[in-house]
């Protein structure tokens, strides 16, 4: 998954993005490209502590310099999609497990990317609440056109993907595709 985000180097091979080998992007270009396309839900919650929900919410949008009215704007947005905009005030270590993980899915959101990169996006989670959390997922996956790169050893979970690709030591050692993506 680092790779396909563009956060590691392949050690052999290149990876190319619209045309692009990523090798010949700068570091600025890199994280410009990571920030406008990508979404990232990681197993840990990656927040910080001190701050509100919202303000977790929003940093990719701070980071690539929108307006803190578009910014809370654009949050709240993200927010309600996530049925969480009654909680944008409270700190993020006041919520439960359930609801951090749905304020990173809210962050993934924020800069509306193509594809969102989930790292055992329920791990964390009791199966109640893992279940909500994929619903959500794949919802978005529905609605809105973004492709979701998902990373789990969840067997029920791989099983709702369209492709799956199975890993051992590094590498690819099965795919599976469903009857809608192999008529694709």
């Amino acid at each position: 998954m680092h790779l396909l985000a563009l956060l590691d180097t392949p050690d052999d091979g290149r990876i190319v993005v619209e045309g692009t080998d990523a090798r010949s992007l700068s570091a600025a270009a890199l994280n410009k490209l990571r920030n406008s396309a990508f979404g990232f839900v990681f197993q840990q919650f990656f927040m910080i502590p001190n701050a509100s929900v919202l303000e977790n919410v929003v940093l990719p949008l701070k980071i690539a310099g929108m307006p803190r009215g578009e910014r809370a704007e654009r949050g709240m947005d993200v927010l309600r999609q996530v049925e969480m905009e009654d909680k944008a005030r409270n700190l993020a270590t006041a919520l439960s497990g359930g609801q951090k993980q749905r304020m990173v899915i809210a962050r993934a959101l924020a800069n509306e990317p193509r594809i969102i990169f989930a790292d055992e996006p329920t791990g964390n989670l009791d199966s109640a609440t893992g279940a909500v959390v994929e619903d959500l997922l794949f919802e978005l996956n529905a609605r809105h056109g973004i492709t979701l790169v998902i990373v789990t050893h969840d067997e029920e979970l791989a099983e709702r993907c369209d492709r799956r690709v199975y890993l051992k030591d590094g590498l690819i050692v099965d795919s599976a595709a469903t009857a809608v993506e192999a008529r694709r």
